[in-house]
């Protein structure tokens, strides 16, 4: 494996690292990953180098870059909104990586508010061939509610609830931990969900243009809460080889736990071999 630092872009400033199996594996597609939140483009606790790199060993090849204005990464003089900019240096990416590597097709895996612009070039972009979306979309549903209740008498829950109003209390916190990211959440990382019909749709147009791919989502206070919930979102039933899920009920949002990275790593990197053929290569 061979990773470098690379600038490109039409105005020369977004920068990223390619990780590049050695020998390269012409004709497979390219994973993109980019900026989670304001977070640089490693990810949540490296989870994204993990990744690469492990994808890497798998004969992948993959480009993990900044956006506009974030991590390394200049601002562009215009005016677009922050999505449209995302979308942009992505297709600036994959136009990089089409003149230099020569790739044709690519697979962008998103986390969480990455997934917004991940989602809609995948629907848009008929280079994109695969798709990952690590707590992607999720939509309320009846089998999420008669599930709710069990979330109440969750002991891990409450001992967390407890411990972080002890910690206000005690003036190791300054606020509420929870208020804080609600209000934070709410005024500059607010983001629009599609409606669950247009998810059902864009998973259905996906699925016609075969599409691959891989929906994982964990548990802890969010709102998705068993494994079957996906498929009363999209209500429909599809190929395993085509739309593949996973819930990990245990694992945080962020995956601060190491196991859990560890396990989604290897989930994510099992669903590519499988999806796109493997050559291993020596580490």
């Amino acid at each position: 494996m061979i990773e470098r630092a690379i600038a490109f872009g039409s105005h020369g400033g977004l920068v990223g690292i390619m990780a590049e199996p050695v020998p390269a594996r012409p004709g497979t597609p390219v994973f993109l990953f980019w900026n989670v939140g304001i977070q640089h483009r490693i990810g949540p606790y490296r989870i994204q180098v993990d990744l690469a790199r492990e994808l890497a060993r798998r004969g992948f090849a993959s480009l993990r870059f900044d956006l506009s204005g974030m991590g390394d990464s200049e601002v562009r003089q215009d005016a677009q909104v922050d999505q449209q900019r995302a979308l942009g240096d992505a297709r600036e990416a994959m136009a990089w990586l089409e003149k230099r590597l020569g790739a044709r097709t690519f697979v962008p895996i998103g986390f969480c508010s990455s997934v917004d612009s991940a989602h809609v070039l995948s629907v848009q972009d008929a280079r994109v061939v695969g798709a990952c979306f690590l707590e992607g979309y999720a939509y309320r549903t009846p089998g999420f509610w008669l599930r709710y209740p069990g979330r109440l008498l969750d002991r891990h829950r409450w001992r967390r609830y407890v411990t972080a109003r002890l910690d206000v209390r005690a003036g190791r916190v300054p606020v509420d931990p929870r208020a804080e990211e609600r209000a934070l959440m709410g005024s500059i990382f607010a983001r629009k969900y599609p409606s669950p019909a247009q998810f059902a749709a864009d998973v259905r147009a996906l699925v016609t243009r075969g599409v691959r791919t891989l929906f994982v989502y964990f548990g802890g206070d969010t709102d998705f809460n068993h494994h079957g919930q996906f498929r009363e979102m999209v209500r429909a039933r599809y190929d395993r080889a085509v739309v593949d899920v996973a819930f990990y009920a245990e694992a945080d949002h962020t995956l601060f736990r190491v196991e859990d990275r560890e396990r989604v790593v290897r989930r994510v990197v099992q669903w590519a071999s499988r999806s796109f053929g493997e050559t291993p290569v020596s580490r």
